[in-house]
């Protein structure tokens, strides 16, 4: 086999093989018994007809046909071992020159390469700002209001009260394919004065201040415009009026925030522990919001100064990933694809050509970033953080609620569901500590000198001691620096080219 390869301009190698003529034959006959196998030739049982039969009921080109399938089949991976190539996809086979020699042209994607270029020169400031005491107080009120006791009122409704409403909605300037009609004669509860933390209030922040001097069976209108921002994406820069109808109103008494409180809300002894747990979430949640921010920030500056290759095929292969996780969002909201598209009026092709590619192609570099730095500070995990890892995921599936114990203890006993979760663990565990390793180079802290392998480069990289969790008086904030960051598998290479063949 004699080779030739020549590098393409999107990180591709075209190969050219070149073989005897003679070379062909012997898979021919191959190609003969497989036709015969899988056919009825007449006087004969299947696989027993001889060659020259095969060949005049089938014709030269049909078996030649499938005898460079059975060669392509056999020499590809010698080929790639030959030339000392790292396919990140399965090839393709371009052309076949069946002349004397015979010639196979093959473009093969190269796995992606990575050239950090300096990326330990760059410095970050890393500033997180304390918990306030008005925080957690803050916290406390609306925990407090959790287990409040509603009393109904005659009067009219205060900042603080409890109001139930019937609430109508209308766009005033609706599209052509807006329906203009929102809600109609929907039952909902406001805490006038109550804002959501996460900024999900709905219909808008500030609504219930609206409803204050009014009574049962009062009636109000309210118009509203949607800032171009709103998380709303339907009803940005839309003129809303909602019409309102005050059911009843109803005052609520907050308990007192003393001992006997907190041991109603949980394990704790007093408020004072209390009050140390609620400022702990708090801390972690602020710093796991901050850190989201600050490592997208960093991974996208060591991204612009980097210098990444990869082939087309990869790209499609994250966008696959990408559309997996929209359409799994759209289903959670009981919306097909299609309609989503309408919604947003696009095509298709479009939708992944301007939506999509970017992301797949961003979550990418960010990938192979993540990937070449945890290997150049050679990061690596021990079995006893592995370990710790399993049995957090463990933990962290029993506290959602949405799984079975004794199924999954069972499913962990199968080899393959085992390895699959060591495998994610291992994946957190790396990303993890590739992350801390990045944030001592950023900060100054780090020297020149890579970590020491398996060993932690940070306090947050080892499992934490178990402590008792706060009570939730809003939704946790899940740490999002791993989520941004998650390391992208690539297709594995097959060891056959693919069959789209060009004649």
């Amino acid at each position: 086999m004699k080779i030739e390869t020549q590098a393409l301009e999107d990180h591709q190698m075209k190969v050219i093989a070149e073989f005897e003529a003679s070379a062909l034959e012997k898979y021919k006959h191959q190609a003969a018994r497989k036709i015969a196998n899988k056919s009825k030739i007449p006087g004969f049982r299947p696989g027993k007809a001889p060659y020259d039969v095969v060949l005049r009921v089938y014709g030269e080109e049909a078996v030649s046909d499938e005898a460079v399938e059975l060669m392509v089949e056999e020499i590809y991976p010698q080929m790639l071992t030959e030339a000392k190539i790292e396919p990140a996809a399965p090839g393709s086979l371009q052309d076949i020159e069946r002349g004397d020699p015979l010639k196979f042209t093959f473009v093969v994607p190269l796995e992606p390469t990575v050239d950090l270029a300096g990326y330990k020169d760059l410095r970050k400031k890393y500033t997180l700002k304390p918990v306030a005491k008005k925080e957690v107080d803050e916290f406390i009120e609306r925990l407090k209001r959790n287990y409040a006791t509603a009393e109904p009122v005659e009067r009219a409704a205060k900042v603080g009260d409890l109001v139930y409403i019937k609430l109508d909605a209308e766009i005033l300037n609706p599209a052509e394919d807006d329906k203009p009609e929102l809600l109609k004669d929907s039952p909902m509860q406001v805490v006038i004065g109550e804002t959501d933390p996460n900024g999900n209030d709905f219909p808008y922040e500030g609504f219930g201040d609206n409803l204050v001097k009014l009574k049962a069976e009062d009636k109000k209108k309210v118009k509203y415009t949607y800032p171009a921002d709103s998380r709303y994406e339907k009803l940005r820069g839309k003129d809303v009026e909602f019409s309102v109808t005050v059911e009843s109103v109803k005052s609520l008494n907050l308990p007192e925030f003393d001992d006997a409180f907190a041991q109603t809300v949980g394990d704790f002894e007093s408020v004072d522990k209390l009050r140390e747990s609620i400022q702990e979430q708090l801390e972690s949640r602020s710093r796991d919001e901050y850190e989201s921010t600050w490592f997208e920030e960093l991974i996208d500056q060591i991204v612009a100064q980097a210098i990444i290759k990869f082939p087309p095929q990869v790209v499609e292969h994250e966008m696959e990933h990408v559309i997996e996780a929209v359409q799994e969002d759209l289903s959670r909201q009981k919306m097909e694809l299609d309609t989503y598209l309408k919604t947003i009026k696009k095509e298709k092709e479009t939708w992944l050509e301007e939506d999509i590619k970017p992301v797949a192609k961003k979550r990418l570099e960010r990938s192979l970033v993540m990937e070449e730095i945890a290997k150049l500070e050679k990061i690596q995990v021990q079995n006893e953080d592995l370990q710790e890892e399993v049995s957090n995921m463990i933990h962290e599936m029993q506290m959602q609620g949405n799984v079975d114990f004794k199924k999954l203890e069972k499913q962990l006993k199968n080899e393959r569901v085992a390895n699959n979760m060591a495998m994610q663990a291992a994946s957190r565990l790396v990303n993890r500590k590739t992350l801390d390793r990045m944030k001592d180079i950023a900060t100054g802290k780090a020297e020149s000198a890579p970590a020491a392998e398996g060993a932690p480069s940070d306090a947050a990289a080892k499992p934490a001691a178990k402590k008792k969790a706060a009570p939730k008086a809003e939704k946790s904030v899940e740490p999002a620096a791993e989520a941004a960051v998650e390391p992208v598998k690539t297709k594995k290479p097959a060891k056959k080219a693919a069959d789209d063949k060009a004649e």
